[in-house]
């Protein structure tokens, strides 16, 4: 088996700039780096034989480099993809994230928006699962979401908008997150497939305005979902949020804490649902502390 060093200094070799005669009568560069980029691939793909993948991802950058130095940004975007695969799976997430950052600017410069979407949630879920990068990882969700509904990929969008809508109210932004859910909801009414979710998303919705304090808001768009959804007011969901406004209004703690109980033993709260409910029961608690 070759030994990738070697590969690697005959590469470095190749990417030296021409100069004296050739330099001179204006010789082009180019196949002086798509031979090297060669190398480095070759050089990369033995370090990934070897299972040495932060290796293999630096040496698959190398040849990217050299790539777009030659004029092939197609080869280029392809070959940040494969550094990107050695990255995440040597354990390496910042740099991964730097090539396929890489990667999806040379997609999209070429018009491949589809592409770009799916490597831009891909990215946006290493920013948030992996480096806890939130406010990166938001904008990532939020630009993906965008592609996808430029390229008419409706469900796709969607769930980059939820991911997006979860993240931001975590991070208190929930305005912000009000205004994604309802581009899902928008996007999910008269849709067979996603109708089914219209409770959810109202849910996180009239939370979202209770977390933010606005209760107007949040009867507002319980009126809404009854209104969209004929299921809706029947629903474990309308239940809940009824008791919650009125909790609200009333100052009720104990009478909201009973209510979640109850909710919770037949539909399980996750983590963000018990998040943002503990938050609407610290503002109500504050709000009495300061009538005192």
């Amino acid at each position: 088996m070759a030994d990738p060093a070697q590969l690697i200094q005959q590469a470095q070799k190749k990417a030296q700039p021409s100069s004296g005669f050739f330099k001179l009568f204006g010789a082009s560069d180019s196949y002086r780096y798509e031979e090297a980029a060669d190398l480095y691939v070759e050089a990369a793909n033995l370090y990934r034989l070897r299972k040495e993948l932060p290796a293999a991802g630096d040496t698959f950058v190398e040849a990217a480099q050299c790539q777009v130095r030659a004029g092939n940004d197609d080869e280029a975007g392809n070959t940040y993809v494969e550094a990107f695969k050695a990255f995440k799976a040597g354990g390496v997430a910042t740099k991964a994230c730097e090539a396929l950052s890489h990667a999806i600017d040379i997609f999209t410069r070429r018009g491949q928006f589809r592409r770009g979407a799916n490597f831009k949630f891909e990215l946006a879920e290493m920013l948030d699962q992996d480096l806890h990068d939130y406010p990166a990882a938001i904008a990532a969700y939020e630009t993906a979401a965008d592609w996808y509904v430029q390229d008419q990929a409706v469900a796709l969008a969607n769930k980059a908008y939820l991911k997006c809508a979860d993240l931001q109210a975590l991070d208190g932004r929930y305005i912000d997150a009000c205004g994604l859910y309802r581009k899902v909801i928008a996007n999910s009414l008269g849709n067979r497939l996603s109708q089914w979710s219209l409770k959810e998303y109202y849910l996180k919705l009239v939370l979202c305005y209770l977390a933010a304090d606005d209760q107007v808001a949040a009867q507002r768009a319980v009126s809404e979902a009854v209104a969209d959804d004929p299921n809706f007011a029947t629903s474990r969901e309308h239940d809940l949020l009824t008791v919650l406004l009125d909790c609200c209004a009333e100052g009720d703690t104990e009478r909201l804490s009973a209510k979640v109980y109850e909710f919770d033993k037949f539909s399980k709260l996750d983590k963000w649902k018990t998040t943002v409910l503990l938050k609407i029961k610290d503002s109500i608690a504050s709000a009495d502390d300061d009538l005192l």
